[in-house]
């Protein structure tokens, strides 16, 4: 509720790591073509940062990130107590098929799904903040917030219904 919390999310260090992570995945991106479907278990929930959380968007796996890449991840962006076993969480980079020639990447975050590079999916859109302070919103791979009966209307929304995120959680950090 206080937008002190907010302060330190999109601090320079953070949104030039993400800028070079994002660069050298668009050259991954333009060269990945794949067709598959992404094999998430029942259950299995994946973890974005809240302006990579795109609800009901389908996403393709761009890259799965090596061990001392997601370790610089996690300590650039303070996640390193935020995860019980960090070594048992993969990291991927995610492109969002949101139209246009852009790519629209983000990082994804799973101890529970099993993804490979060219896998497909939707967004869930049962998204719940995991760590508000730290931006990070849980969600289920093609799971409805409305128990598999949402409306189209719900998923037109960039941010689905506003009581999933809590108050003032957009992608863009758009102000209160």
């Amino acid at each position: 509720m206080t937008d002190e919390t907010d302060s330190g999310l999109f601090d320079d260090s953070r949104r030039s790591f993400m800028k070079k992570g994002a660069l050298t995945a668009g050259a991954v991106a333009l060269g990945t073509v794949g067709a598959g479907t992404a094999a998430a278990q029942d259950g299995g929930s994946v973890v974005v940062f809240g302006d990579d959380y795109e609800p009901g968007v389908d996403f393709t796996v761009v890259s799965m990130l090596n061990d001392g890449t997601k370790d610089e991840l996690f300590s650039e962006a303070g996640l390193e107590d935020e995860f019980d076993t960090p070594d048992d969480w993969d990291v991927y980079i995610i492109n969002y098929d949101v139209g246009g020639s852009a790519p629209s990447l983000g990082f994804l975050m799973s101890e529970d799904v099993d993804l490979s590079a060219g896998d497909s999916e939707t967004m869930g859109s049962d998204g719940q903040f995991r760590d508000a302070e730290l931006s990070l919103v849980e969600a289920t791979p093609g799971e409805t917030g409305g128990g598999g009966g949402g409306s189209e209307a719900e998923s037109d929304e960039p941010m689905g219904e506003d009581e999933p995120m809590g108050d003032g959680g957009n992608e863009s950090g758009g102000g209160n």
